[in-house]
């Protein structure tokens, strides 16, 4: 029986060598006669290093004698499969590495018989899922790396003894279960858009960035935090009552998201003292001064405010203020009580009616926030017009438009709106628009649900198998392939049946032209066999004759 397979046959070279009881193999096409042989060679070896061997099958009994084994590296090979109770006879094991392979999946049973393991990689692969029983007997599991992989099912709460460091970036995870002990996690560039999990006062370390969250209510449950990365997410607003019970929390990042509304005000973090807010859709963050005051570093670049105010007992090292909608006196204000060192960045070149002052661009107005307002309806309105009239001009684009719209003036309720007639027939007018599209949004909904129902139903009537993460486009395009290699069998059969139709057309036509054949010989010898008998006949009249004649004259 083969214990382990390698594809490569370029070298048959062996370099052992065991220094403090560690064996490595650096160039080896493993057979069952070598490794027996090693097995035999080296029975109290501890480390054992199969990296980068192009192994791609590894049989059962492979490590049948390895039982003083305590470290295993199998990265860089080719291995696509592990049977369930390979690692059965290897009760020492603590460290597993399979960085780099092609696994595609884990046995249930796979670790039952590695209590000792603490560090265990498998980064680099193209695991999809992995049972919530798999790691039940991994009680001393301390660092676990899965990322870089297809993942999305990994509920690692229901490991029996939760460790340290967790790291599930670049997956495809959709859920997060967070353990209830692990301090450090990071779950980067998934498709994360729910949070769960037990109450965890040790996570202190979080990174979230790149997934599709869109509220922060679960954070609640880890008042540890020191650190949390919610950057390139989808979250819309940020409210202190999600952060009300931080006890530690240093630095916040949630830049490059779709903030339009920040409320921390009330009660600020006290420990907080990095806040990164940049690159959002913020306009109004003058109620959270409370909050900045007491930072150190404030990120508030490519956003859309108009004013700021900080007190002179402020206590910023740095602040970016760049690319926003500023005001003029707002800005002016702000700097007599900033000193310039603290400003870290600036903009280079301004719109229209704006100009630059200390470095920033800004606009004069005695009414800022109206006169943005009228200009940001304005905008709206010409070019919503010049996409509707190019065709490219959706329902949802309108609706967020209008959406935001409506969300900015009932933030803005002290700015007098009632005394502007033609602002508030634009404001009507696009209140109808919304309502109008929000009615031709649900119908389109409904038959674009329809029209999945459908898909799906075409999908189980051809037994063929749908790809949950695959869009209704993929598994649709998938069901028109079937159905035309199947329309290409169903010709080729047709074709094949009827050129042996023909074949039996040829065969019928040529026996019947032999039966036609033989039907005029059996005409022929019946013929011939009428006129033998009518001669037989007249000869045995003449016989007959001839014996009456000879009766005659024969003497009596």
């Amino acid at each position: 029986m083969c214990w382990l397979r390698a594809v490569s046959l370029i070298s048959m070279l062996f370099l052992a060598s065991t220094y403090g009881g560690k064996l490595s193999y650096e160039s080896l096409h493993l057979t069952p006669s070598t490794l027996s042989a090693l097995h035999a060679s080296f029975r109290q070896d501890e480390l054992l290093n199969l990296n980068g061997l192009q192994i791609e099958e590894i049989d059962t009994n492979a490590f049948a004698y390895a039982h003083t084994i305590q470290q295993l590296y199998m990265r860089f090979n080719g291995i696509r499969y592990l049977p369930p109770h390979v690692f059965q006879n290897v009760p020492l094991l603590t460290v597993l590495t399979l960085e780099r392979n092609d696994l595609t999946s884990l046995p249930r049973e796979i670790f039952h018989n590695t209590p000792k393991l603490s560090v265990l990689s498998m980064s680099n692969n193209n695991l999809e899922r992995i049972e919530d029983d798999t790691f039940q007997a991994t009680t001393s599991l301390q660092i676990l790396i899965l990322s870089s992989n297809r993942l999305t099912h990994a509920d690692l709460s229901l490991i029996p003894r939760s460790f340290p460091r967790q790291r599930q970036f670049i997956n495809l995870l959709s859920t997060l279960t967070i353990p209830f002990a692990v301090e450090e996690l990071d779950a980067s560039h998934n498709r994360i858009n729910a949070v769960r999990g037990p109450i965890n006062v040790k996570l202190a370390f979080l990174e979230l960035q790149h997934n599709n969250l869109t509220d922060t209510a679960w954070l609640v449950n880890y008042t540890r935090l020191i650190e949390v990365d919610l950057s390139y997410n989808k979250l819309e607003e940020i409210t202190i009552h999600h952060f009300v019970t931080m006890q530690r929390l240093e630095r916040l990042c949630v830049s490059n998201n779709r903030l339009v509304a920040l409320d921390l005000y009330g009660r600020p973090i006290p420990t907080l003292k990095v806040l990164d807010l940049s690159h959002n859709h913020l306009m109004w963050v003058e109620h959270n001064q409370a909050q900045f005051d007491k930072l150190q570093y404030l990120y508030l670049d490519h956003n859309s405010i108009v004013t700021l105010k900080l007190s002179t007992s402020h206590t910023l090292k740095n602040l970016t203020l760049s690319h926003n909608d500023w005001d003029c006196n707002s800005l002016r204000a702000l700097f007599r009580n900033v000193a310039h060192p603290a400003v870290h960045d600036a903009d280079q070149h301004c719109k229209i009616d704006y100009h630059l002052e200390h470095g920033l661009c800004c606009k004069e107005s005695d009414k800022p926030y109206l006169d943005r307002l009228l200009q940001y309806i304005a905008l709206t309105s010409v070019v919503e017009k010049v996409q509707r009239a190019q065709g490219r001009c959706s329902a949802t684009d309108t609706i967020n438009s209008v959406q935001s719209l409506s969300h900015y003036i009932t933030q803005q309720g002290g700015v007098p709106l009632q005394g502007n007639e033609q602002l508030e027939a634009e404001v009507n007018e696009l209140r109808a628009e919304v309502q109008q599209l929000t009615n031709e949004q649900i119908q389109q909904e409904q038959l674009l649900q329809g029209l999945h129902a459908e898909i799906d139903t075409n999908l189980r009537r051809y037994r063929l198998p749908k790809d949950g993460l695959a869009r209704p486009s993929e598994n649709l395009n998938k069901v028109f392939t079937h159905l035309k290699e199947r329309h290409a069998f169903k010709l080729r059969e047709t074709q094949a049946r009827r050129t042996e139709a023909d074949a039996k057309q040829e065969e019928t036509e040529d026996l019947e032209q032999e039966n036609i054949a033989l039907e005029r010989q059996l005409d022929n010898k019946n013929t011939m066999q009428i006129l033998l008998r009518q001669q037989t006949l007249l000869k045995r009249q003449k016989i007959k004759q001839l014996l009456a004649k000879l009766s005659k004259h024969r003497p009596i």
